[in-house]
């Protein structure tokens, strides 16, 4: 009886900071990009794949990963061989499934300083928008989205790029800031 008391005051004091709401501010985090509101009031923030194609990506944290639209991921593939990892059936928003393609891409820049990849993406036929999904958000976690001033903040990503390698493509340093 006196061990079960003394549980349930130790609980009892454990609550409280177990629930206790996490404050957390934008200037809390390494690396934070603008986003840009939508006028549905979706956000975006840009960002380049492998070094060449420039997108907007929405951010959505109920996506599973990176959705690449038709579009983008062709004018991609004019300047680079990107081979399909896997296929794979995938559950749209409107709860249907679609089989996709899934390819791997190397590196993606987010706003001016938040590199991070490898990363796997999938096209959809018929996406209309190009979306930063869990994947990305959950390898630079812990993350933050802010309304005033519409900001992605990220903790962790690679500060650097190195513009020559050996093989004479750009290649991702190992370097991570946490």
């Amino acid at each position: 009886m006196k061990q079960s008391k003394y549980f349930l005051v130790v609980l009892s004091q454990l609550i409280p900071l177990l629930v206790a709401p996490l404050s957390a501010h934008a200037a809390d985090f390494e690396f934070k990009m603008a986003l840009a509101q939508k006028a549905a009031g979706s956000f975006y923030v840009s960002g380049v794949v492998n070094g060449e194609e420039t997108v907007d990506l929405l951010v959505d944290t109920g996506a599973d990963m990176i959705i690449l639209s038709v579009a983008s991921f062709r004018s991609l593939q004019k300047s680079q061989s990107l081979k399909s990892v896997r296929r794979m059936a995938a559950r749209m928003a409107d709860g249907r499934s679609k089989a996709v393609n899934i390819y791997r891409i190397e590196s993606l820049l987010l706003g001016e300083s938040c590199h991070v990849g490898p990363v796997e993406v999938a096209v959809v036929p018929g996406a209309a928008n190009n979306i930063l999904g869990l994947n990305v958000l959950n390898q630079a976690a812990p993350f933050a989205i802010y309304n005033s001033p519409p900001t992605l903040a990220l903790s962790v990503c690679s500060q650097t790029v190195n513009p020559i390698s050996d093989s004479g493509h750009g290649e991702l340093l190992a370097g991570v800031d946490i």
